[in-house]
């Protein structure tokens, strides 16, 4: 029922003789200058010396390594040249760390080759070089915002590359870079009790070459050495006294190229540890040794190797935990070179360990049946993740926070890490929310539901990792690569190669089935379809058995198509079969971070998956016709081309060719102040403020009412016209009528960058006119606070163009949230940035669309306290997918997200709690769980910080565990969209906040429709 084949071998580590795949070495018994002199040329003349200017695309950083190459034959140059790029006094830049790793890994792996330089060099001199390398990177990698940082600061991204560079630098521990390090070789080669011919070798082999020039393959030399002193030999060839003093070199110079596993790393570090972290590493050596020896035994994640195996897991995190905090500060620039050492024995530590987690998650998933990475997993672990069985998912749900929290240690994402960590524990492992759901995370469809949410902020957190990688690295990898002749896949995999040996793919590997069986469970894979990389793609349906060279035809002669694939191992290119490949079907689930998944997203090339019989049958029935494949979060829709899509691509055609469109809204009539004031919002009216502001000024009166459910906040409006007598009085009036005209011509014209110059050209004009002071400090007075608290507000458009029944549409303008009104400035530049988005590309667009002359828009601004959201909604009286013509629906749909509405306008990745009321009965549905990653929120107690971006742990929100809190405001809600229907006599969109038991309804619109 489980894998019983052996446990998985040990990543190779740095610098080790597994990960070698230079020249194997030559044992001399004497120095052959000449042909060291003939290797350093070849060395040097590897990349011809007109390269980078032939070449002219390379990046910068690449062009560097490879040009500074030519005078960079050896080991200590190559660092040199590193250092020349990332040590002291250099700016830290994506493009350095990406051409530095790649190169610095090569040369450590011997696919760059090093030779002798004509110098004579000990190896304290590339010690030096790399703590130098290591202080620069070091002081900006700080991961607490509390702290000072020194140097440059680098984002998340730039510490991700980081790690792919410290690897491979060679130890500076204060035994190698005295004036003498390594003396213990010549000792070794001065003895007299070998046989002659071995010591010579030694001594010209290793002492004087390690002595003069050391390198990456001294280890390889050392290594095989070693072999033969101890495994080939026959007992008493050798003494034994010189044999252990051979093995005390070998773990010398295997410290020097940090070829150390994580247990080496971690022991040698423990006595200096205090007493709970060495009782952290005593857990994880004694579940190790369970798991290595074979005490664990082989009888499945639910026996004692599970139990093995967890432990070393969660061991794994405790103790790099430990060394991570102690680096979550940048490094201080007076540090002892002492101190400095023992942080990089600390950073290898801790990405060692990052290794060894990566083992233990491939151990965990093949004694749970999963199948070996590229191969499709068990029916045991399809079947009991699909069955709902509790321990097995408390089990995969706890390997896979130990996954997430590594990669919080590792400096991604950290505080969305740790907040969809506690969500899965809550899940998948606390009593108290199983018991609701059956005794399994999966029990019911609400449940089923709440966990596909959580599995989906998970994959987006991998992914992002993969593709901020595949972002930064670029090209650069396959340029150097090319650049030395080196094998062609080594380059182009190069990225692939680090995604796919980091935790964040083995977490891929779990959250892809559980995803599948939460989804499955809630019946939501539309289509049994699992979105792999989001987009929308249209051609004719071809089908392959591969996606590979000529199978979907000749890209020259062949018009776009949508493939159909029936196999994949995942390590295909959707370009490979030509460009003309504008989406994929592919007929078997695919992991989210193989190499076919992971360059369709590079490529932004749509891919969806699926085993499903009858999506698949589906499929077939639309060989050889146009289709449309549109992949999005919650899944896929593979559907023929019809007649209205043609019709809507025509529409587009005529547009952007400039013919007039029909007319479809009327502007609102308007009078213009010649003053500059601010007016009371409750006196609002459509010919001063326009149908937003108005509105919201009858909202007010609305809230008024006994038992109307909601309130409002107070606030102030600049009627239409105080923005163009603000332009007047700097005398740029006629410049902003004349720059209004040429975003209308602008549009006609139906170019982009035309549109794009004019509405720039506006938007600038109105930022550069002075706004009155005397104008803020009314604003200002109108919102006095009795707290003593800051106050802020938000600053909102509202033209005689918007939220009319033919333009009725969130987002079309700005508004400017958390605006203190004790500064001047800030406030004046809100209303200004609002007065500007009348001239936003969208915008200009929208009114040539609808046959809105630019003369006739007007914009007033309207400006409100800002409640203190717990909670934003956005309500849909009618339900959207009523069909049209059979009349309203009795169906409420809202969207609710963690704090500021503005979570719900931007498109934040992820889902809002999307619930569905009927009117009729009250009944409250969930269509999908919340896990949008980030909330904006505004603090009572930090409203001095204004709004503030925080992380949101679902597990403690009360619409995620409770369901009287989810059907009590849906009702609620369902309550006053019904009241604001019933009062504007159509189906209204209303946006609203909720504080504690209120709840604030900021505005209602026309619902489009």
């Amino acid at each position: 029922s489980f894998n019983n084949a052996p446990p998985p071998e040990a990543a190779t580590t740095m610098n080790s003789p597994e990960a070698w795949r230079g020249a194997q070495p030559e044992w001399i018994r004497h120095r052959d200058q000449s042909m060291e002199q003939f290797q350093m040329d070849v060395v040097k003349n590897r990349v011809p010396e007109d390269y980078v200017a032939s070449n002219p695309q390379l990046a910068a950083a690449a062009a560097a390594i490879i040009t500074g190459s030519r005078d960079a034959p050896s080991y200590l140059k190559k660092l040199e040249l590193i250092q020349q790029l990332v040590g002291q006094g250099q700016t830290i830049t994506s493009e350095k760390l990406a051409a530095t790793s790649a190169f610095l890994r090569w040369t450590a792996s011997g696919h760059l080759q090093c030779a002798e330089d004509g110098n004579h060099h000990r190896p304290n001199r590339p010690a030096e070089v790399s703590r130098d390398i290591f202080i620069n990177m070091e002081q900006v990698a700080g991961l607490n915002p509390l702290y000072g940082k020194h140097g440059t600061p680098v984002s998340s991204v730039e510490r991700q590359l980081m790690r792919h560079l410290h690897p491979w630098l060679p130890s500076f521990s204060s035994e190698f870079t005295c004036s003498v390090p390594m003396t213990r070789i010549r000792d070794i080669a001065h003895r007299n009790d070998i046989p002659q011919d071995l010591k010579l070798e030694i001594k010209h082999t290793l002492q004087n070459k390690i002595h003069r020039n050391a390198g990456p393959e001294d280890l390889i030399s050392v290594d095989q050495m070693l072999r033969r002193l101890t495994v080939d030999a026959y007992e008493g060839q050798y003494n034994q006294d010189f044999v252990n003093e051979f093995c005390l070199f070998a773990k010398e110079l295997k410290k020097f190229f940090n070829a150390s596993s994580a247990l080496e790393r971690v022991d040698a570090l423990r006595p200096n540890l205090e007493q709970d972290a060495q009782a952290k590493i005593d857990e994880l050596q004694a579940s190790m040794w369970a798991i290595e020896s074979g005490e664990a035994g082989h009888d499945g994640i639910l026996g004692g190797e599970g139990s093995a195996v967890m432990r070393a897991l969660r061991a794994s995190v405790a103790v790099r935990a430990h060394f991570g905090s102690a680096l979550e500060t940048g490094m201080r620039n007076d540090a002892p070179d002492e101190s400095v050492a023992t942080r990089q024995e600390y950073r290898l530590a801790e990405i060692a360990l990052e290794e060894l987690a990566f083992v233990v998650m491939a151990r965990a998933l093949q004694c749970s049946g999963a199948g070996v990475d590229g191969e499709q997993d068990s029916q045991y672990f399809v079947g009991m993740l699909n069955g709902g069985d509790a321990a097995f998912w408390r089990i995969a749900g706890e390997a896979t926070v130990a996954g997430l929290r590594h990669v919080a240690i590792s400096g991604w994402k950290g505080g969305e890490c740790e907040a969809t960590a506690k969500d899965l524990e809550a899940w998948c492992g606390d009593a108290a929310v199983l018991a609701q759901s059956g005794g399994s995370p999966i029990g019911t469809r609400e449940a089923a539901l709440r966990l596909r949410a959580t599995l989906q902020r998970v994959r987006r957190i991998v992914e992002s990792h993969a593709d901020a990688l595949s972002e930064a690295y670029g090209d650069v990898p396959t340029d150097i690569a090319n650049a030395f002749g080196l094998p062609e896949h080594l380059g182009v995999t190069h990225v692939e190669a680090l995604v796919r040996a980091g935790v964040p793919f083995q977490i891929s590997r779990y959250v892809a089935p559980m995803l599948r069986a939460a989804s499955d469970a809630a019946g939501c894979r539309p289509g049994g379809y699992d979105a792999v990389s989001l987009g929308v793609a249209r051609g004719v349906l071809v089908e392959c058995q591969s996606i590979e060279p000529g199978s979907l035809g000749d890209p020259l002669t062949s018009g776009p198509v949508v493939a159909l694939a029936w196999t994949a191992d995942g390590d295909e290119e959707v370009r490979a079969a030509g460009a003309h490949v504008k989406g994929v079907v592919l007929a078997r689930d695919l992991p989210h971070l193989s190499h076919l998944a992971i360059r369709a997203r590079q490529e932004k090339t749509p891919l969806a998956a699926t085993e499903d019989a009858s999506a698949l049958h589906a499929a077939r029935g639309l060989l050889g016709k146009e289709v449309i494949l549109e992949v999005t979060p919650d899944g896929a829709t593979l559907r023929a081309v019809t007649a209205a899509d043609v019709a809507i691509e025509l529409s587009a055609a005529t547009s952007a060719a400039g013919v007039s469109s029909t007319i479809v809204a009327t502007p609102s009539p308007t009078t213009l102040t010649s003053k500059p004031e601010c007016l009371p919002l409750d006196s609002a009216t459509l010919e001063t403020a326009g149908a937003k502001a108005t509105t919201c000024a009858d909202l007010a009166r609305v809230a008024a009412r006994p038992n109307s459910g909601f309130k409002t906040k107070p606030g102030v409006f600049l009627p239409f016209g105080v923005m163009e007598t603000v332009c007047v009085a700097a005398g740029l009036g006629q410049a902003l009528a004349d720059a209004a005209t040429l975003t209308g011509v602008a549009a006609k014209s139906g170019d982009p960058n035309s549109v794009e110059t004019a509405c720039s050209a506006a938007r600038a004009l109105i930022r550069s006119v002075p706004f009155p002071p005397e104008l803020a400090t009314q604003i200002a007075g109108a919102f006095v606070s009795t707290t003593g608290d800051t106050t802020r507000v938000c600053v909102r458009s509202s033209a005689n163009v918007e939220d009319l029944a033919g333009m009725s549409a969130a987002g079309l303008y700005e508004s400017e949230i958390g605006i203190t009104v004790s500064s001047a400035t800030e406030l004046g530049d809100a209303v200004k940035e609002v007065w500007a988005s009348l001239f936003s590309r969208r915008a200009v667009l929208a009114r040539h669309i609808a046959g809105v002359e630019p003369r006739f828009a007007k914009m007033s601004v309207f400006v409100q306290e800002m409640a203190n959201a717990e909670l934003s909604f956005v309500l849909h009286t009618r339900s959207t997918t009523a069909v049209a013509g059979v009349g309203p629906s009795d169906t409420l749909e809202a969207e609710i997200a963690v704090g500021l509405g503005e979570t719900l306008a931007s498109g934040a990745q992820g889902s809002p709690w999307r619930l569905e009321v009927s009117q009729a009965s009250g009944e409250v549905k969930v269509c999908a769980f919340a896990s949008i990653g980030t909330a904006l929120m505004l603090r009572p107690s930090l409203a001095h910080l204004g709004v503030r971006a925080e992380t949101v742990e679902y597990s403690a929100q009360a619409l995620s565990r409770d369901e009287l809190a989810r059907n009590s405001l849906g009702q609620r809600l369902a309550q006053i969209g019904a009241a604001l229907e019933s009062e504007y006599g159509s189906p209204q969109d209303v946006e609203g906040t909720v504080v504690g038991e209120d709840v604030f309804v900021v505005q209602s619109r026309p619902q489009p429709l």
